[in-house]
């Protein structure tokens, strides 16, 4: 169809779906001249939003990339682009570098989870493998792309957009990362992108954890806690 093609379908039962509602909004703002963005990014919990905009994208043949962004210890990377995960064998000492093992998806993620994680991402601690339409909703085939993020940079992105006045969370936070790096990269290929995402949960849930310096200390010492965090954030 040709309204398709240009912009999405223009029907009143469509504004169901959040990716028309972003659509009516570019084509509202006056100076923004892409109406159609390049990518939309997104990281999926149970995966019902990012599989919705991906289905409309492909339904009306637009040229918008769908990149799931994706937490460091998550299934959902590997289960989106080659419907596997790996990890490193444990307990070799006589080897230096540890060799990967695969696993298809009848096995959980409990072995590679590392929490706290990025709260209201990702899929490793659960017991269950990932299993379209009984663990996940997320539909592997309309993800273009995927993107793992550092959970402390994650973090770090939101101490950064709490700086700029946007009151975003922990998937905020790892939604705007993955824009960026995309964009940063994009950039010397494509020249400029429009890159939409969107701002999931407020940060005014995480006082008492991501915002805690005390927690952060605690539950990244690994990755070497606040001094890590701001590092990150430079």
């Amino acid at each position: 169809m040709v309204s398709g093609v240009t912009g999405g379908g223009n029907y009143s039962k469509e504004s169901t779906n959040v990716f028309h509602e972003i659509l009516v909004q570019l084509r509202k703002e006056m100076e923004q001249k892409e109406k159609v963005p390049d990518y939309f990014v997104h990281s999926a919990g149970t995966g019902g939003t990012i599989s919705s905009v991906g289905r409309y994208v492909k339904r009306y043949n637009l040229r918008t990339r769908i990149l799931l962004a994706d937490s460091q210890y998550s299934l959902f990377y590997d289960y989106a682009i080659s419907n596997k995960y790996e990890f490193a064998l444990e307990n070799v000492p006589t080897l230096r570098i540890l060799p990967l093992v695969y696993r298809f998806t009848n096995e959980s993620g409990t072995k590679i989870w590392k929490p706290p994680g990025i709260a209201g991402t990702g899929y490793g601690n659960n017991v269950d493998p990932v299993i379209y339409g009984e663990t996940t909703s997320l539909t592997r085939s309309i993800v273009d792309e995927a993107m793992k993020m550092p959970d402390i940079a994650s973090v770090a992105a939101m101490y950064v957009l709490k700086r700029r006045g946007i009151g975003g969370g922990a998937s905020t936070a790892l939604n705007f990362l993955a824009s960026l790096q995309k964009a940063w990269h994009g950039r010397k290929v494509r020249g400029r992108l429009t890159i939409v995402t969107i701002i999931g949960d407020p940060g005014e849930y995480y006082k008492a954890r991501y915002f805690n310096s005390t927690w952060i200390d605690e539950k990244f010492v690994d990755e070497g806690g606040m001094e890590a965090l701001r590092c990150w954030r430079k």
